[in-house]
């Protein structure tokens, strides 16, 4: 065999040592078969959690977007609302100016009243109204005298019970009550006392429709 077989068999035989040598000592660590099985699962696991995390993500996301957009919704109506509010106030205004006012002048008045009704019952409906907004709000006695013909021709006028309602800016009071089954109203007297102090705020007379 020449010499440069031997030297190169010599060679290589050094050389796989050597990566052996190298391998072994410095390379990475080999893993076992349970060593690779359990990081294999690991990773799967991992994969799953970040799956789902991601869905969750997602989802959240949704949700954030939906109330998002539920918000703007209410946002816009409210919107909506306060101009109605404003206009309404607008409106509200220009009507207290062109309904007449109580011809006493008082600090609370009847702006208007109206009065049916057939034998033996009133019909009413008034609007109570404020002279000025920032007043106090009043608590009142509302009291009805009511005159009319009985069914025999003869004329009487029937003193109601009072009527307590609070009053506010302005205040519709409006009902039915009974007066002497026999008597048609003809005309009725109407005085609103402030309970708070005994006075009396105003006293207006009506018609009674037919």
């Amino acid at each position: 065999m020449p010499p440069w077989v031997g030297i190169l068999f010599t060679g290589v035989i050094i050389g796989a040592g050597g990566y052996w040598f190298l391998q072994t000592n410095y390379g990475p660590k080999r893993l076992s078969l349970d060593e690779s099985n359990k990081l294999t699962s690991e990773v799967t696991s991992l994969s799953t959690d970040r799956q789902q995390l991601q869905s969750q993500l997602e989802s959240v996301t949704q949700q954030r977007n939906a109330l998002q957009s539920q918000l703007e919704s209410q946002t816009e109506t409210l919107n909506k609302a306060q101009g109605q509010i404003k206009d309404l106030t607008t409106n509200l205004a220009l009507i207290k100016k062109v309904i007449p006012a109580d011809p006493n002048g008082s600090a609370l008045g009847i702006r208007v009243g109206e009065f049916t009704g057939p034998m033996g019952k009133l019909d009413y409906s008034m609007l109570l109204m404020k002279k000025n907004e920032q007043d106090p709000d009043f608590k009142t006695s509302i009291e009805f005298a009511v005159n009319g013909r009985y069914r025999n021709g003869r004329s009487g006028t029937a003193e109601l019970d009072p009527i307590m309602l609070d009053v506010t800016d302005f205040q519709q009071a409006a009902g039915t009550v009974e007066i002497p089954p026999t008597m048609t109203a003809r005309r009725v007297t109407v005085k609103i006392t402030d309970v708070a102090t005994g006075k009396v705020l105003t006293t207006r007379t009506f018609q009674v429709s037919r």
